[in-house]
């Protein structure tokens, strides 16, 4: 996962907005709630589909990572997981990588030239081969995660607050990535054409980077979902949206002006980047992180501008293996030890609390 903080225009305050089990925008109906999380071989995925279910959470996002050391078993780990994830009512989301996300252009040799044709073959051949095998059971298929913030403007920084057009987009790394995503992209497009499907390809953006999606569509990528990803300070207005080099804007009617169904799929607080973060209850930095959190699921819930389909947080669990930030974004300490913004999810999710849970939110104001 890459740093995604934007800043929004202070505007005025949340309104305390109730909740009710089954909200939806105008467009697309009640959401759908979700996590991201870690593969079969990282994590006891029984254990966590069991909480899931019990939070009423009903969509999982995990890598599909398509490369030579993984060919000897992430077939057979998709297999596994979609059976155990049927049996609780879970669909899970793939995020598609080939061996270009790691540097390799020629796929261990297979394709010598490294050129862009190169990149296009690796991600085709491998795309298609993989989603054949699930296209009856999957149907949504991220490509790449957060290409967009691999783009660097002249000074080499990522284009936080620009990326707007797509002429911004027109260098070389990034034509390198056109290869690899209209691969898979057309990849999908074919088992579609071949079996009668309508498989969706999703594509995914963060902050004002919205020239990205333009670039790739100039490019003959396509793409069915955008996905967006959200990580917001407390006391900002996606309706009023921080816009860098241009004014303020409403974030949903920007998603909405693209005519396609969006999913937030990752969306957690800024507050976790801050080196001042404690990642415990009762804590400054922590309690500006749980209520911005709520702020931002208020905001999605409750707009009627784009079609939202679903809300996915960042992430199921700690990883204290890694160094900070990405060690604590977690719902849950470890599988046996809830954060306050699980008991937020499932009360979204139109799940009912254990009392003891209730009042960490009522005390809370949520």
């Amino acid at each position: 996962m890459f740093l995604v903080v934007k800043r929004l225009f202070l505007v005025a305050l949340l309104p305390v907005l109730g909740l009710v089990a089954s909200v939806g925008n105008a467009n697309a109906g009640p959401l759908t709630w979700g996590v991201d999380g870690p593969d079969g071989r990282r994590a006891d995925l029984k254990a966590i589909f069991e909480v899931m279910r019990a939070r009423g959470l009903t969509q999982y996002r995990v890598s599909a990572n398509l490369a030579r050391d993984t060919d000897p078993y992430e077939v057979q780990m998709y297999r596994d997981m979609l059976a155990l994830a049927k049996t609780y009512g879970i669909t899970l989301k793939p995020i598609l990588a080939t061996p270009f996300a790691w540097g390799d252009r020629t796929d261990g040799g297979k394709y010598p030239a490294g050129d862009w044709s190169a990149l296009y073959q690796q991600a085709y051949s491998r795309t298609y081969t993989f989603v054949v095998n699930f296209k009856d059971q999957i149907n949504d298929w991220e490509m790449g995660n957060e290409i967009n913030l691999l783009a660097l403007d002249s000074s080499g920084k990522k284009l936080f607050g620009h990326g707007w057009t797509a002429e911004e987009f027109d260098i070389p790394v990034m034509n390198d990535w056109v290869a690899v995503l209209k691969g898979m992209s057309d990849a999908i497009d074919k088992i579609n054409h071949e079996y009668g499907l309508h498989l969706r390809r999703v594509l995914n953006t963060t902050s004002t980077m919205f020239g990205f999606l333009d670039f790739m569509a100039s490019k003959g990528v396509g793409f069915d979902v955008i996905s967006y990803h959200y990580y917001e300070s407390l006391n900002q207005n996606p309706n009023r949206a921080w816009g860098g080099s241009r004014q303020p804007y409403n974030l949903f009617k920007k998603l909405a002006s693209y005519g396609k169904p969006v999913v937030f799929n990752e969306v957690n607080c800024a507050e976790i980047y801050k080196p001042t973060y404690e990642n415990e209850a009762g804590k400054p930095m922590t309690e500006a992180c749980y209520k911005s959190l709520y702020a931002t699921l208020s905001f999605i819930t409750h707009q009627a501008d784009a079609n939202v389909e679903s809300v996915l947080i960042y992430e199921m669990l700690d990883e204290p293996a890694k160094a900070p930030p990405e060690n604590r974004f977690g719902l849950m300490y470890d599988i046996h030890t809830p954060k306050v913004p699980l008991y937020m999810l499932s009360r979204f999710a139109g799940k009912a609390l254990a009392p003891h849970e209730a009042e960490e939110l009522s005390k809370r104001g949520m």
